[in-house]
């Protein structure tokens, strides 16, 4: 640290050694403010928050003792060095001005050089702490925004698993039921490979989508708006879902009014925001009951509903349905795994788009979603 680029605080009741110190500190070039009392001192070190304090033990009504006590509870002037100035030259007064925080101690009277050395070896000691503070920061900062991003990794690629595995699961179901049964007609074969086919592709283009729209993402709030067709949507979703609702013996269907409802939205997010609800209305439907997703407009608002006639979700595990995913996990009718993922990726999907999510359901009736959100972008 050059002289010039440093601010040093004088303390000292008697005006001569005010008055050498100054001299000695000008002419190295130092900057410097001088206190003639502790109050004062501790009034400018506030004010200036100096790179040094040079401090005078021996002073009426606040000693300098009383004055480092009070520059070391203060969070931004605990770091600045304090060399004791005295006459006292007892090993026990220097251990008690060690003790209170002082980093070194000055004899009176001054010795220039002595004591110009040790200013500068105190100065180069802050000016090296206060260069690595700020590269502590800097590495803190780093490691922050390294969290984030593993956190938006990890937020992708569970959103992604979550999203596919029912659909998946389906896939598989057919696949299965086609090479274990013999009573499966070559009408039904072609109908069940063209549910897988376009399952797939429709799954594959999905994750295609995620990957590509997420990776030119910086921050996982911004959303990608776009003109969104709710009937085109809702045909993926229904699609990417077909093969589990044939396998568990479910009707799957939707309903769109207006046939051309449109809105401002991103559709990616709120295309898994759907899926997932859908996929877990599947699961917990057990055979021969319905699922459905009914979209209108209303006020400029679009509403989703996405209805089943499951199993229902007991009161208690309702509470902490968005909040605490991993508590409200269960398994489905069919065994399927609960993992305690989905819903909270939906309700912060939602409200990315200044909309609201809410759920009714009645144990052994049933359960429906309701999202809410408003057909124009709102900034």
């Amino acid at each position: 640290m050059k002289p010039e680029e440093s601010l040093i605080l004088i303390v000292d009741d008697t005006p001569a050694n005010l008055r050498l110190l100054s001299h000695v500190l000008s002419k190295e070039g130092y900057k410097h403010i001088e206190a003639s009392d502790g109050r004062e001192a501790m009034e400018l070190a506030e004010k200036h928050e100096p790179d040094l304090i040079l401090l005078d033990i021996m002073m009426p009504d606040i000693s300098g003792f009383e004055v480092v006590k009070f520059i070391k509870s203060n969070q931004l002037l605990e770091d600045i060095p304090v060399i004791f100035l005295s006459s006292l030259s007892d090993t026990e007064d220097k251990v008690q001005g060690f003790k209170y925080g002082g980093v070194d101690y000055i004899t009176k009277p001054f010795q220039k050089e002595e004591t110009l050395a040790r200013i500068r070896t105190h100065l180069q000691i802050r000016s090296l702490q206060k260069q690595l503070n700020e590269r502590i920061n800097i590495l803190r900062e780093r490691e922050i925004e390294l969290s984030r991003l593993n956190q938006k990794k990890d937020d992708l690629v569970r959103t992604v698993s979550h999203d596919i595995k029912n659909p998946l699961t389906g896939i598989i179901g057919l696949v299965k039921l086609m090479r274990d049964s013999d009573k499966i007609s070559a009408e039904e074969q072609t109908q069940m490979l063209s549910v897988i086919e376009e399952s797939g592709t429709n799954l594959l283009n999905l994750v295609r989508e995620v990957l590509d729209r997420e990776s030119k993402k910086t921050e996982p709030e911004e959303l990608d708006y776009s003109t969104v067709s709710i009937t085109d949507l809702l045909e993926r979703v229904i699609s990417m879902n077909k093969a589990k609702s044939v396998v568990k013996n479910v009707k799957l269907d939707y309903t769109v009014n207006p046939d051309n409802l449109l809105m401002e939205a991103d559709q990616n997010k709120i295309e898994i925001a759907i899926n997932n609800l859908v996929s877990n209305a599947l699961k917990f439907t057990p055979s021969g009951g319905e699922v459905a997703v009914l979209a209108n407009e209303i006020d400029g608002i679009v509403e989703l509903k996405v209805k089943d006639t499951g199993i229902g979700i007991p009161k208690k595990l309702q509470e902490d349905l968005f909040t605490n995913a991993k508590k409200s996990s269960r398994n489905g009718t069919n065994g399927e795994v609960g993992t305690g993922l989905g819903l909270d990726i939906v309700q912060f999907y939602v409200e990315l788009h200044k909309g609201e999510i809410c759920v009714e359901s009645e144990l052994d009736e049933g359960t429906t979603f309701f999202i809410k959100i408003p057909i124009e972008k709102v900034s």
